[in-house]
């Protein structure tokens, strides 16, 4: 079994969390997010876009706040 290649492709801060997109070819674009309490959390979905993966990310920190 070979593992899939990944990289970050974009990452953005707000006051006390972290936002980041990362990319595999199998999977696609996902976004995970660091919270102020340091948790590493991700929503699961695969995104054709890395666009559409930061946005969601940006969307679960606003309803967070």
């Amino acid at each position: 079994m070979q593992m899939s290649e990944w990289s970050i492709v974009q990452i953005s801060a707000y006051p006390g969390w972290i936002v980041g997109v990362s990319h595999t070819q199998i999977r696609g674009y996902q976004c995970w997010v660091i919270n102020p309490n340091l948790d590493v959390l991700s929503d699961g979905e695969s995104y054709h876009t890395s666009s559409a993966a930061m946005a969601a990310g940006r969307t679960f920190v606003e309803r967070s706040r």
